[in-house]
């Protein structure tokens, strides 16, 4: 498992020697949605993505991070690294919606992973810096723990 998200990450680092405008990194944080907030308190995420232009409006890409659900009292933290493939549609210059889906690989003994999805709203503050808002799922065959954080981004 470990052996994917370092792949996947130098796969991701290796993009932006080509071409640099399209390499982001973000930090997120936020709160535990529905049953969830019982055994967790806090949601921090950072993740490294890389996207490409394929229409004035429309931007694909890839997606490679670490989740970490904060435990509260007698509940252990929660890690996951979510790989995904994401869809962004410009609304305006400086606003976008966007949806990824793609698979978390849990990275706890005795849990396989999920299925992984988001939606999210980005502002671009300048041509470097975004702030975003997003509501995100990691769904397996025992429940779904969805969330929701703000994040800001830095493109290269």
């Amino acid at each position: 498992m470990k052996r994917i998200i370092l792949i996947t990450a130098a796969a991701l680092l290796g993009l932006s020697v080509s071409a640099q405008n399209g390499l982001r990194i973000g930090l997120n944080a936020g709160i535990p949605v529905g049953d969830n907030g019982d055994f967790a308190s806090f949601i921090a995420n950072i993740e490294l993505d890389y996207d490409w232009e394929v229409s004035e409006i429309i931007n694909v890409g890839v997606s490679a991070g670490a989740t970490v659900y904060s435990g509260k009292e007698m509940f252990n933290d929660f890690k996951y690294a979510p790989i995904l493939a994401s869809v962004d549609v410009s609304v305006t210059d400086d606003l976008s919606l966007g949806g990824d889906i793609g698979y978390g690989i849990s990275l706890e003994s005795g849990f396989d992973g999920a299925l992984v999805y988001r939606f999210q709203l980005r502002y671009n503050i300048s041509e470097k810096f975004d702030v975003s808002g997003r509501f995100n799922a990691f769904s397996s065959d025992i429940g779904t723990l969805s969330d929701a954080t703000v994040g800001v981004g830095y493109r290269f």
